[in-house]
C-alpha cells in the first residue's frame, strides 16, 4: 500500500472544490480548465446512457439552477444560493491518475426555503502536465443517488 501523499491530495481537492464551484457560478472557462475534453459522465438523474465530451456539460452549465431544485427563472426567485459540501472525501493517486469518493450535498436556499440534494460520485482526474507543472483535469465521473423519495424528486423522463 502505497504512503499517502497529503500535499498531492490537497491540490486534487481544490482542483475538485474549482471544477464544482464553477458549475454553480456558471464559470465555463474555469470549468473548461479543470475537465477534459473527452471527459465521460454517468449522471443518473440526467441519461441512463453514459455523456461523453465537454461540450454538453458546457450546455449544461447554463440550466443547471433547475437540476439542483430552482426555478427555471433564475430572476423569478430572489436571493438564490447554491452551496455544496464534500462528505466523506477519500483521494487515491495511481501514477498520473487520482480517484475522488465522496458523498456530494447540494443546499439550494430560497427566501422560506432550502432545498438538500445529495449522491455519492466518483471523479477521476489525470495529470496532463508534469509533476512539476502539474495539469489535473476531471476525465470521469460517475454519480450514483441516494434512494430517497427525495432523490427520486429529480429523476427526469
Amino acid at each position: 500500500m502505497a504512503k499517502p501523499n497529503k500535499t498531492l491530495e490537497k491540490e486534487i481537492m481544490a482542483v475538485l472544490e474549482k471544477n464544482l464551484k464553477s458549475i454553480w457560478e456558471g464559470d465555463v472557462a474555469a470549468y473548461r480548465n479543470t475537465t477534459s475534453e473527452d471527459c465521460t459522465f454517468f449522471e443518473w438523474y440526467i441519461s441512463p446512457q453514459r455523456i461523453d465530451g465537454l461540450d454538453f456539460h458546457l450546455r449544461e452549465l447554463r440550466v443547471h439552477r433547475m437540476v439542483v431544485g430552482g426555478s427555471p427563472d433564475p430572476l423569478e426567485e430572489e436571493e438564490q444560493l447554491f452551496e455544496h459540501e464534500i462528505l466523506q472525501p477519500k483521494v487515491q493517486i495511481f501514477g498520473s491518475t487520482a480517484v475522488v469518493t465522496f458523498t456530494l450535498m447540494v443546499r439550494a436556499v430560497y427566501p422560506g426555503k432550502i432545498v438538500h440534494k445529495s449522491h455519492n460520485e466518483t471523479r477521476v482526474f489525470n495529470n496532463f502536465g508534469t509533476k512539476k507543472n502539474p495539469d489535473w483535469k476531471l476525465v470521469h465521473c460517475h454519480k450514483s443517488p441516494m434512494v430517497t423519495p427525495e432523490s427520486m424528486s429529480v429523476l427526469r423522463s
